[in-house]
């Protein structure tokens, strides 16, 4: 019988337990900030719409709420058709001038478009101010958290020790990784060369590296810090803030299952009346091998309530 529940008090002997804390977008939302992606598409919309019509998945997703795994599926011959005139043959036997000059200006609007993607993300981010969030519990001494944001609200509003958070994925003010995880982030150096049109084949290379270049690195990510997630010691609980349990995250979490795997897990998300986001993840928890007997899922509104501020 699956374990979702409405509630549950936490009692002062598991308080004291050695916890580690997995937080996710929803927890930042949850504290008021504007962290979701209608945030990010309501101020940049006007400025990238005009790129994300060569991203297909965006055409479904008209307010960019998967954003980053839009990021993975280009549309190149879309994208080269407007940007560039392609040479004829009678050109290209002429002079030498024309091929790479369509191939340079194929690789200039290559660079717009990413620049211009990079840029915007990472300034809205840079630009959510945690010093509006409105704290509304309080985390025991002790906690240990991997941070999937990118905003300081743990250190910075709830003054949880900067050496007691792993982010992830970098932080606001350095490193901002985001992206999407479709393939292995190597296409443009692996794709088959067009022995049919060799004079292009430095504008295909660099029309395959526009899904590269948004490709979000978990493998590498996840060996630069499997040493740091499997040596928290003696866990014995894992509690999930709002993170939604994304495909992308999935390595992350298994490790953090195959170190831990007599832990309990308590899942805390939203649960609203068009999004169950606590049955969701719960579902997906057990999937990746968390057993049923150990884990617990609960709604978010709830918190303040288990976690009160003193």
């Amino acid at each position: 019988m699956s374990r979702i529940f409405r509630f549950t008090f936490f009692n002062n002997r598991e308080l004291r337990l050695t916890t580690l804390v997995i937080v996710g977008n929803g927890f930042d939302i949850q504290n008021g900030l504007p962290t979701s992606y209608w945030y990010f598409y309501n101020q940049y919309n006007k400025r990238l719409d005009a790129h994300f019509v060569h991203f297909t998945d965006f055409f479904d997703d008209q307010e960019w709420s998967n954003f980053e795994e839009n990021l993975g599926v280009f549309d190149e011959g879309n994208f080269r058709e407007s940007v560039a005139l392609e040479p004829s043959m009678d050109d290209m036997i002429e002079s030498s001038k024309y091929v790479n000059g369509y191939n340079d200006e194929v690789s200039q609007k290559t660079d717009e478009l990413v620049d211009d993607i990079k840029s915007a993300f990472t300034t809205w981010i840079r630009g959510i101010d945690v010093k509006q969030a409105t704290k509304f519990m309080e985390f025991p001494k002790g906690f240990k958290f991997i941070n999937f944001n990118y905003t300081s609200t743990l250190q910075d509003v709830y003054s949880v020790p900067d050496e007691d958070v792993l982010h992830i994925h970098g932080k606001a003010t350095w490193n901002v990784i985001f992206g999407h995880g479709v393939g292995s982030g190597d296409q443009s150096s692996s794709m088959e060369p067009n022995l049919d049109e060799p004079w292009f084949e430095e504008s295909n290379q660099t029309l395959a590296s526009v899904t590269d270049k948004f490709h979000k690195p978990v493998n590498e990510i996840l060996e630069e810090h499997r040493e740091h997630l499997e040596k928290y010691g003696d866990v014995t609980k894992i509690i999930v803030l709002g993170h939604s349990i994304n495909d992308i995250d999935i390595p992350y979490l298994k490790c953090i299952l195959s170190a831990y795997p007599d832990a309990v897990w308590r899942n805390w998300n939203h649960k609203g009346e068009e999004n169950d986001g606590v049955t969701d993840t719960h579902v997906k928890l057990l999937s990746l091998g968390v057993s049923n007997g150990q884990l617990c899922s609960l709604s978010s509104k709830n918190l303040k309530r288990a976690y009160p501020i003193s």
